[in-house]
Order: C-alpha cells, then sequence, then structure tokens
C-alpha cells in the first residue's frame, strides 16, 4: 500500500496539468516565429505593432501574445527614474545674483555711432566721425569703454583730426553711490597738444535712475600729461575731474542725452559739452543730431580757446 502512494498523488497532478495545457494552448510556430523576430528589434514599439497583428490573425491567442510582449518590453523598457518632488518656485528676491567676479561678466550694451558729410561744388568738404559707447555690468562692477575718431577736410586741407578713448571702471558702493577709476587718451593736433592722458580716482552718486530720467555726477583727483606741439614743453600736473551726465526719454524712442565734463589744471581748464537727440527709426537703428562743445581756457599759443562740431549721425543700439 505505501508504495502506491506516490502514484495516487501523482494523477491528480497530471491532471491539473493538463487542464492549463488545455486552457492556455501555445501560439502558433507561424505566430511566434514572427514574434520572435520583432523581439530581435529590442524596439517596444515596433513589438508592439507586431504583437497587435498576430493577434489580428490569430486571435485565439490574444491573451497568450499579449502576456509574453508584455513581458518582454517590460524587460528591456529601463525602469523610470522616481518622480522628484516639485520646488516650490523661488521669488526673484530670492533668485541667486550674478558673481561680482571680473570675469563674471553680463553682455555690453551701448551704441556705435557713425557721421559723415560731403560737399562739392565752389568749396569741398569732408568729413567722418565714428563713436564707440558701450558698458559691462555686474552685481557691483561696471566697465564703461569709449572710443571715438574724427576726421575732416575742406578744400584738400586738412582742418579736422582728433581722436582717443577712455575706461572707467565703477564699484557700487550703495545702490546710489559708486567709487571710480578712470584712465584716458586724447589726440587732437587743432589744440597744439600732441596728446593727453588723464588718469584719476573719484566717486560718483546718481540723483536719479529710472527708465525715463537718468541724473549722475561724478568727480575726484587724478594726474594729466600734456606736451604741448610746438614748444614741446611738457605740461604735467595734479587735476581735478568733474563730470554731469543726464539722460532723458522723452517719449517711446526720442531721447536727449547732455553730458558735461570739467578737468582743471593749474596751467588750463578744459571744459567739454555734448548735447545729443536721437530718434528710433527701425529695431536698434537710430537717427542723431549732436552738438560738441570745447573750451579752453589757456590753451597753447596760436590756439583757439573754442571748438565746435555738429553731426548728423546713424546710430545702432545694442
Amino acid at each position: 500500500m505505501p508504495k502506491l502512494m506516490p502514484a495516487l498523488y501523482a494523477v491528480p497532478l497530471f491532471l491539473v496539468s493538463t487542464a492549463q495545457a488545455q486552457e492556455s494552448p501555445a501560439i502558433p510556430d507561424i505566430a511566434q516565429a514572427l514574434l520572435d523576430e520583432a523581439y530581435k528589434t529590442e524596439s517596444p514599439e515596433e513589438i508592439a505593432a507586431v504583437a497587435n497583428a498576430v493577434k489580428a490573425v490569430f486571435p485565439d491567442y490574444a491573451d497568450q501574445i499579449g502576456a509574453q510582449t508584455s513581458e518582454k518590453i517590460a524587460a528591456i523598457t529601463p525602469p523610470e527614474p522616481p518622480k522628484q518632488k516639485k520646488q516650490p518656485k523661488k521669488s526673484l528676491a530670492a533668485k541667486p545674483k550674478p558673481s561680482a567676479g571680473l570675469f563674471a561678466l553680463e553682455p555690453w550694451a551701448g551704441k556705435a555711432q557713425a557721421s559723415g558729410q560731403l560737399s562739392t561744388g565752389n568749396s569741398e568738404n569732408a568729413s567722418i566721425g565714428i563713436l564707440v559707447d558701450a558698458k559691462r555690468s555686474t552685481q557691483r562692477l561696471t566697465h564703461n569703454f569709449k572710443g571715438y575718431i574724427d576726421l575732416g577736410e575742406s578744400n584738400g586741407v586738412t582742418n579736422q583730426k582728433r581722436w582717443g578713448g577712455s575706461y572707467q571702471l565703477d564699484v557700487n558702493v550703495s545702490d546710489r553711490s559708486y567709487a571710480y577709476g578712470r584712465v584716458s587718451f586724447d589726440e587732437d593736433q587743432f589744440t597744439g597738444f600732441d596728446y593727453r592722458m588723464f588718469g584719476g580716482l573719484g566717486l560718483g552718486y546718481y540723483f536719479k535712475q529710472a527708465d525715463e530720467f537718468t541724473w549722475k555726477v561724478e568727480g575726484g583727483p587724478g594726474y594729466r600729461y600734456s606736451p604741448i606741439a610746438d614748444s614741446k614743453e611738457i605740461d604735467q600736473s595734479f587735476a581735478l575731474y568733474a563730470s554731469n551726465e543726464f539722460i532723458w526719454l522723452i517719449r517711446e524712442g526720442v531721447k536727449f542725452e547732455q553730458d558735461v565734463t570739467v578737468t582743471w589744471t593749474e596751467p588750463t581748464t578744459t571744459i567739454e559739452s555734448v548735447s545729443s537727440l536721437t530718434t528710433k527709426i527701425w529695431g536698434d537703428i537710430s537717427t542723431g543730431l549732436s552738438f560738441e562743445y570745447r573750451y579752453e581756457t589757456d590753451p597753447p599759443e596760436d590756439s583757439e580757446n573754442t571748438d565746435t562740431i555738429a553731426k548728423a549721425s546713424l546710430i545702432y543700439g545694442f
């Protein structure tokens, strides 16, 4: 009797296996071959498309095909990364500010200006002027660069030849005040000086700083070096520099600017004023009218005290 027990247990197991086999018939060979080819692509989209086609041809095996293809797709599909909790939006006040380092700079902003004149007939006059005025800022630093050149000729005789540039670094002290370091170079053959160099330090203050109106003043001590053209003497002395600048947006696209600078030395004082009106005509392109006035209290011999330049210009803002 004990020897019959394993046989008795095997009978129900055989019956269960047979019943399961009857409930889940094997997928036909041709259908399985098509699925196997699809599995080789390891593309969930290709596998799903082939599986749907095979199901349509062999609807009696849809469950087996679905279970098999789902298992294959799951095996080749990488698990989705765990979802991260959404971080609350930071306010503008909490947004980190750019580094104040020398090399962490925002793009340049400013203008490039070109002016020209040509007349022929009883008198022949030609002149050209180019100006680039740009600045680049960080949280605490502002780099200011300006370069210019003016050339003029009347009846074959050069009557204007001047060029120069300046660089100024502003360091913010507060929302309205800043300290600066400034260097400049100017050459004008018709002032009596070979050239002029200036270097100085000082403080600046914004009385008003808004989109429609900006007004600032700055000033401080410096040193000016000026070789005199005819006598070859060197005029070098302690200097005081001051500047008053304001920008007024009269209306959208129309802007007025006024910049007055004074450089005092014991031998002579230089006063320069530039007034300009610009009108936007298209995109970043504007037209401008400007008037430059320069006065020297004690110029070298045979040189005039006053110089003026009027310009009509085409301006590109950036």
